[in-house]
């Protein structure tokens, strides 16, 4: 409602005439337009059921109270805890999605011209390689005598090594 009529007093300034809008598109117009604004409707479900008339009424009074102050987030427009809940932690998760994807994608990522260099840097290391007849990836990258593996004492007769 507020917005509909800050809506309608801009308009003359835009020289564009309030009635070329219909009630419909000027709601839609709105984003922080209730849609739910009577609650949800349980009176389905309290036609089916044998409850008495004041049953309902006070049922129908406390959906409302519970109701009364909500805004949904558009997750759930009927159940105000569930919508309240699934915004949270949709928003949690995409927060955390957006500040740790970004931060990987930055860390991580190719650098502009470090990337070219460093494709030109591994095929002049390969044809190096290739003109001394070196294998293309050394076996003894590691040096072996860094390597510490226990002897097969150590590990028993039943101990597997899968590779």
């Amino acid at each position: 409602m507020a917005f509909q009529s800050v809506v309608r007093a801009f308009l003359p300034r835009l020289r564009v005439s309030p009635a070329k809008f219909s009630p419909i598109q000027l709601r839609l117009l709105s984003t922080s337009q209730v849609t739910c604004a009577g609650g949800p409707s349980f009176k389905h479900i309290l036609n089916h059921n044998n409850l008495s008339e004041d049953t309902k009424k006070q049922i129908e009074s406390e959906v409302r109270d519970t109701l009364k102050d909500w805004l949904p987030f558009g997750w759930n427009e009927t159940d105000k805890y569930d919508d309240i809940y699934k915004y949270k932690v949709g928003t949690f998760i995409m927060c955390v999605l957006i500040t740790f994807g970004f931060t990987y994608q930055m860390w991580y990522r190719p650098r502009g011209l470090e990337h070219d260099w460093a494709r030109r840097e591994a095929f002049l290391e390969l044809e190096r390689r290739r003109r001394l007849g070196l294998p293309l990836v050394d076996p003894n990258l590691i040096p072996p005598e860094r390597v510490k593996l226990p002897s097969k004492e150590e590990m028993g007769p039943d101990y597997k090594i899968i590779i």
